[in-house]
């Protein structure tokens, strides 16, 4: 007895690729914010900036800073801490871009499921069809 691929259900390659960009793209704005949260603390409290941790953490985060630099001016804190106003406000932002990607990614699933169940009642029509044509 032949097998019978058309009971096979396939989700379309550009919903599966597109779906790997989005959780791509929504790894890296959470390493951003994770970056940026950190970089907030360390510079209120005036951590080390010599040591390897820190200075990891400021090169990290230096790239997603840079296309907010300039639109705040820090504000000092203490003596030598001093609060980030631009940092928090990649935060911000990043966390809304987060949101577009979750937004997206659950679009996408909504998707698949979409094209998941219409293709099993296609193959549920079609094993009555087989079904009827053979109790005939």
């Amino acid at each position: 007895m032949a097998t019978d691929n058309s009971n096979k259900i396939e989700i379309p390659g550009y919903l599966r690729i597109s779906k790997v960009i989005a959780y791509i793209m929504y790894a890296w704005v959470i390493i951003g914010v994770i970056s940026l949260v950190l970089r907030v603390f360390l510079l209120a409290f005036s951590a080390n900036p010599t040591t390897p941790f820190v200075e990891f953490v400021y090169k990290t985060s230096a790239d997603y800073l840079n296309p907010f630099r300039g639109i705040f001016q820090s504000r000092p804190i203490g003596e030598t801490g001093y609060f980030d106003v631009a940092a928090m406000f990649a935060i911000i932002i990043y966390l809304f871009i987060m949101w577009g990607f979750s937004s997206l990614i659950k679009y996408i699933q909504f998707k698949i499921d979409k094209t998941e169940h219409e293709q099993e009642k296609e193959i549920a029509a079609r094993q009555r069809q087989i079904s009827r044509s053979k109790s005939n």
